[in-house]
Formats: structure tokens, sequence, C-alpha cells
């Protein structure tokens, strides 16, 4: 199960849209799910997905991103580590055409048996190119 803070009324409606869609989410899957909207170069999705268990950057982090990176749908990711810091993050590329956000969590926690990391958080963030302006 997972809480989602709406923005806007647009934000409620694409969400019980995809709803429609959703894959499940086993119950290891809870987490904060956060959208937002904004103007870009190109039209994308990213995902900053807050990992619990992280403990270094090279075999943690490089065993995450492989994860992600075999999930048919992501084009790109990311990890940022560091190592005082208290949550650390994967930021992913993806099409949601594609794939569901539960999967990209499902790819993070899924690894060794959901014995080693967790989600708190995802950001989705959609980007689309700025309309004209006067």
């Amino acid at each position: 199960m997972f809480i989602c803070r709406f923005t806007t009324p647009r934000i409620l409606a694409l969400l019980v849209a995809s709803n429609l869609l959703m894959v499940s989410c086993n119950e290891s899957c809870s987490y904060e799910l956060t959208e937002v909207h904004e103007a870009g170069l190109a039209v994308k999705t990213t995902a900053r997905i807050d990992v619990t268990g992280m403990m270094c950057a090279h075999a943690c982090g490089g065993k995450i991103k492989k994860e992600l990176l075999e999930v048919q749908g992501v084009a790109n990711a990311i990890i940022d580590f560091e190592l005082d810091r208290d949550m650390n993050h994967a930021e992913v590329e993806f099409d949601p055409a594609q794939v569901h956000v539960d999967q990209l969590v499902a790819a993070v926690t899924g690894i060794a048996d959901g014995k080693l990391y967790g989600v708190e958080a995802v950001q989705l963030t959609h980007f689309a190119k700025a309309a004209n302006r006067p």
C-alpha cells in the first residue's frame, strides 16, 4: 500500500486512471508516492526512489542499478550514494507506457529475497515540453 499526496485535481484524475492499470504489489512494497509535472526540454518520466539499506556505492549501488536497468522500459538508472546520508536514492528514467512504478520498486526490494533493501518513497516527475509563452 502506498500513500499519495496530490498537488492538483488533475494529478488525482491521472492517478485514478492509472490505478486501473496498476501492477499488483506485494506486502514488502509499501512506500509514499508523489507525482509532479514540470516543463522540460524533452518528454520523459523519472523516478527518484529513496532506498534504505545501501551501505556502499559500488556493491550495493551497482547491484541496484543493474536490477533497475534490467526492467524493460527503463532507459537509465543513476545511484546517488553518500556514506553519511540517512537516505540514498536511485534516479531512474523510464517509459511509463512500458513499466509501472511498482515494478521499479519490486526490482529494488526483490534483491536477496527482500532482505537487503527497502523503498520508503518514490517521486515521479513527468516532464513535458514547455508551452509557447507570449
